[in-house]
């Protein structure tokens, strides 16, 4: 497997960085994850446009001056999936400081670039387990505060909150992590943005301090042009056992439902009849079987 830097080709083991760089020991790192999915036409990226622009967005909020323009990273990821014939994974990309600093802002600007592809078939990976049902359990931990850190942006940092939350969990015996706000309303799981559903109607948190997540935004484009009923809104952690489904949204697990929360069953079976009408239509989405939909896909080759 090649990975990118900086314009070349690598060997995955060949690309390193200092124990001692600044986005090391720092979380200053920046990246992005993005589905490779496999189409009628082959295999294409999923929303690219929107994780290069999600990428620049959290590059400007962190304050790092990226030393390579949108389309040159567009043609770097394309050019790496073809290297690396991706067929259906992911790729991650990253925007990082190398150099070994031992102050709080770095003193040498010096920004790298690293895109990996990673093809499932290859790590014997299969999307159904990703993308199996699971217990959910309410963290203590609460999301960071958008005034103390940029929430929106997807920098390494920042999720020193999602792995305490969800090992927190973990230890409790649930499978995945809800994670409330600061004013004590559900913001997201570790990695993913969460769907309720009672009564036909499907509500989902607000983004004023969650990650705007990509799939998220093309679950409630396709639940409004199903005819479901979906509302943003603020959801308390009280009500969330009176739900009939639930679900998680995410680039690598796309749609994934949620069994029970805190030990209690939502609904049966699992998935419930919407979420899993959404898993269908979000798969015929991947698919490239809804040409209305082909604004989402980046074919590769």
């Amino acid at each position: 497997m090649k990975a990118w830097i900086n314009g070349e080709f690598v060997d995955w083991d060949k690309a390193e960085v200092s124990i001692l760089s600044h986005s090391f020991g720092r979380g200053s790192a920046i990246f992005e994850v993005l589905d490779i999915v496999s189409t009628q036409k082959g295999p294409a990226f999923f929303g690219l446009d929107d994780h290069i622009n999600r990428f620049f967005n959290t590059a400007k909020l962190v304050f790092m001056d990226l030393p390579i323009t949108k389309d040159e990273l567009v043609s770097a990821l394309i050019e790496t999936a073809r290297e690396n014939n991706m067929a259906y994974g992911a790729a991650k990309f990253f925007a990082y400081y190398p150099l070994i600093e031992f102050s709080v802002f770095p003193a040498n600007p010096r920004i790298d670039i690293a895109i990996f592809c990673a093809d499932f078939g290859l790590f014997g990976v299969k999307q159904e387990d990703i993308s199996a049902p699971v217990s959910a359990g309410i963290s203590t931990f609460r999301k960071l505060h958008p005034e103390t850190i940029p929430v929106h942006a997807k920098v390494a940092g920042n999720y020193t909150n999602a792995f305490l939350a969800k090992a927190e969990i973990i230890k409790k015996g649930y499978e995945d992590v809800i994670i409330l706000d600061t004013s004590g309303y559900i913001a997201e799981g570790a990695t993913s943005n969460i769907f309720f559903i009672k009564d036909g109607k499907i509500e989902t948190p607000t983004l004023r301090n969650v990650l705007p997540g990509i799939t998220r935004k093309v679950a409630i484009e396709v639940i409004k042009d199903m005819g479901y009923p979906i509302k943003e809104t603020n959801i308390s952690p009280e009500t969330l056992t009176s739900y009939d489904e639930a679900f998680y949204s995410g680039s690598l697990v796309k749609i994934q439902p949620i069994t029970s929360i805190e030990g209690k069953t939502l609904g049966s079976p699992c998935p419930g009849p919407i979420t899993r009408a959404i898993m269908d239509k979000m798969e015929d989405v991947y698919s490239g079987k809804i040409k209305k939909y082909d604004k989402w896909l980046t074919w590769i080759k």
